[in-house]
């Protein structure tokens, strides 16, 4: 082999290993970012109930973190639907740990607060499905990417949470 074709072959190794690390980076930077969301929103969900028709409004904001605890903070409120009435209000404050598993979050919960002024209707907490966390509960909910930065937690019982990648 001449001196030049020496020179081209290491050229065209030292390229192939530049490249070679540039993409492990990108893959390892990729893994690294995983879980760390930003979710607030409100939602509304019409309860179905025999003795008057309603509706529920939840605010929430959910930070999960990708180390340490995650924090939720609810305010949800059931309203009638005939007369706009507030028939109750429920608050919660929780902290939890959080593992991504593939398309799973593993959710462990450390602690739940709620309102003291909370209603006691049943219809209200019966239908808050994803937003009441018991303490030392284990739960799982599916998280699927609808974007490169945009995420929708889906706790399979028509609940959906969009949540933002910082």
């Amino acid at each position: 082999m001449t001196r030049s074709g020496a020179n081209a072959v290491w050229c065209l190794a030292f390229l192939f290993v530049g490249l070679l690390g540039v993409g492990l980076g990108r893959l390892s930077a990729e893994h690294a970012t995983g879980r760390d969301f930003w979710c607030e929103g409100e939602s509304a969900h019409q309860t179905h109930s025999e003795a008057r028709p309603g509706w529920l409004t939840i605010r929430y904001r959910l930070d999960l973190q990708r180390t340490g605890l995650s924090h939720m903070r609810m305010v949800a409120k059931l309203i009638d639907a005939n007369t706009g009435t507030e028939l109750g209000t429920a608050r919660r404050n929780s902290a939890f740990e959080v593992q991504q598993q593939g398309h799973r979050l593993q959710v462990n919960v450390v602690s739940n607060a709620q309102g003291e002024a909370d209603s006691k209707n049943p219809e209200l907490t019966s239908t808050l499905g994803m937003f009441i966390f018991r303490p030392n509960s284990n739960l799982s909910y599916w998280i699927r990417p609808l974007t490169e930065t945009r995420y929708l937690i889906d706790d399979g019982n028509d609940m959906f949470i969009l949540c933002s990648r910082r």
